[in-house]
């Protein structure tokens, strides 16, 4: 294409442009002088203008404006207007300010001092209000506050739409309610909706709570909202982060979704999933899909985790929380790991009860009974008490096990590890006795009531407190009739041996 054509091509298109422009402005209508008490035309008022005084009214189509005093620049279409400005448009946008500066072709007004702009239920406050009449936008830049039946809104910079009914805050925005006051840089607002919807870092803080996210939408008037992105959820007990949470204040709970932890500001005590319900009114949560309990105590982290992790705190029995785990419950930590059916722990007496074919790992040792509960003193596991077909089982080789068993066993633990048992009524034990670290004999004994002291989840010393009633077979006389006990199950293949096994569940078989 040659250069002539180029240059035909561009000085059409610049005449069109110009004619649109040409009729645009054409087709502006006049703003015309309605009414004044006295108008005055000097040579010594500026060019081509008019000083109009006394309860002024201008009117352009549907736009009415009244002040004090103005001056009407007829060709130019413009108008200043001072004192008790007040601009009506349509039948619902009001404005009042002390000066206006006014386009009349353009349809732009430039409001300051004291602004004030009304819009059905909005209330504006402002010093500075621009205001495009043809784009239906009012733009403020040295900070405003709007006001509707649902909070008050203040931020540096704010963009209204008065069709859509929607701001644009932007720059220390602030949001006030009587229940609670966001914090934010950017937000959008539907004033018709009440719905605030934030991009950036933002916190929203009431007397009892404080949520912080850095996205996310939030009901004004309903008080219910849904953030994420980085979001966090704190009160003065406990503190949550998820990725999204959603948070219904009237109703008191939130719903937390992906990468929950939620910490205990009270004790060492967190708790892990991929979802979670919280209710503020009876401070009770419920955790699922990988829900993983975690305390940190002086001598270990335990990690347990159940398919369900339930915890409320009981009024009725002088606000003790309660907490149960349920379906599947394994727990690691490095000298001690569990499994069961479901568990039940009161702060009350700080008993954590086993339901459901448990069995306790401690070092070499396996504990199993029919009912099984621990005792947590200062976040730290200090008894074991198994009570019914109680019997507690040590590795010596995979030949070799020693075996105690008894109707009922306590035992004491010391940083998470087995240091010393009671074995009460009905107590037997089957003990493998060594000579130069070499394995020679069995002692097998009854007695109604034995200490055994273990040192590495081995037994190391037995002491039979009543009359005891036993032999000692040597190793060629032993076979699987007096080797073991009834009750002897070796479960090692159940054992949590790393932290990620307690997210693996293997099935049990009984033995026949």
């Amino acid at each position: 294409m040659n250069k002539a054509a180029l240059l035909l091509i561009a000085f059409t298109l610049f005449s069109s442009i110009q004619s649109f422009a040409q009729k645009d402005t054409a087709k502006a209508s006049r703003v015309l002088l309605e009414d004044a008490d006295y108008i005055d035309i000097s040579k010594f008022i500026a060019q081509n203008a008019k000083r109009i005084i006394g309860n002024v009214e201008l009117r352009q189509d549907d736009i009415v404006m009244f002040c004090d005093s103005a001056y009407l620049y007829a060709k130019l279409n413009n108008f200043s207007a001072f004192g008790n400005v007040h601009l009506i448009k349509g039948d619902s946008i009001e404005v009042f300010s002390d000066t206006l500066y006014y386009l009349g072709n353009e349809k732009k007004s430039k409001f300051r001092g004291n602004v004030t702009m009304l819009d059905k239920n909005v209330k504006l406050y402002t010093d500075s209000l621009d205001y495009d009449m043809l784009r239906n936008t009012a733009y403020y830049f040295n900070g405003g506050k709007i006001i509707d039946s649902a909070s008050t809104l203040e931020s540096m910079q704010g963009h209204y739409y008065t069709n859509l009914e929607t701001f644009f805050f932007k720059d220390s925005v602030v949001v006030t309610t009587e229940k609670y006051t966001m914090h934010t840089d950017t937000l959008k607002y539907h004033t018709q909706t009440n719905m605030a919807i934030f991009k950036g870092p933002t916190t929203i803080v009431s007397d009892s709570n404080m949520l912080y996210a850095e996205r996310g939408w939030y009901d004004t008037e309903r008080d219910i909202g849904r953030i994420n992105q980085n979001a966090q959820y704190k009160n003065k007990n406990q503190t949550l982060d998820c990725d999204t949470l959603f948070y219904n204040r009237n109703e008191g709970y939130g719903e937390a979704f992906s990468n929950v932890i939620i910490k205990s500001l009270k004790d060492s005590i967190h708790l892990t999933s991929n979802y979670a319900f919280y209710n503020e009114k009876d401070e009770s949560s419920i955790a699922t899909d990988s829900a993983t309990l975690i305390q940190i105590s002086a001598s270990d982290t335990t990690y347990l985790h159940a398919d369900t992790l339930h915890s409320y705190v009981d009024s009725a029995d002088g606000s003790v929380r309660n907490i149960f785990a349920y379906y599947k419950v394994q727990m690691y930590s490095d000298n001690i790991q569990l499994r069961c059916d479901s568990i039940a722990f009161s702060f009350k007496d700080s008993i954590v009860r086993l339901f459901g074919n448990p069995v306790i790992w401690s070092d070499s040792s396996q504990l199993k009974a029919n009912l099984m509960h621990f005792q947590i003193v200062d976040n730290e596991l200090e008894k074991i008490f198994l009570k019914e077909n109680a019997i507690i089982i040590s590795e010596k080789d995979t030949l070799y096990y020693n075996q105690i068993k008894g109707f009922e066993i306590t035992g004491n633990l010391e940083a998470h590890e087995l240091k010393h048992a009671v074995v009460n009524r009905r107590s037997e034990t089957i003990y493998y006795l060594e000579e130069d670290e070499e394995i020679n004999s069995m002692n097998k004994t009854r007695s109604r009531q034995m200490e055994v002291y273990f040192n590495n989840g081995q037994v190391n010393r037995v002491v039979w407190i009543s009359e005891p009633n036993g032999k000692v077979l040597p190793l060629s006389d032993l076979n699987e009739g007096n080797m073991f006990f009834n009750e002897f199950e070796w479960l090692d293949y159940l054992r949590p041996k790393k932290l990620e096994d307690i997210y693996h569940w293997k099935p049990y078989v009984p033995k026949r």
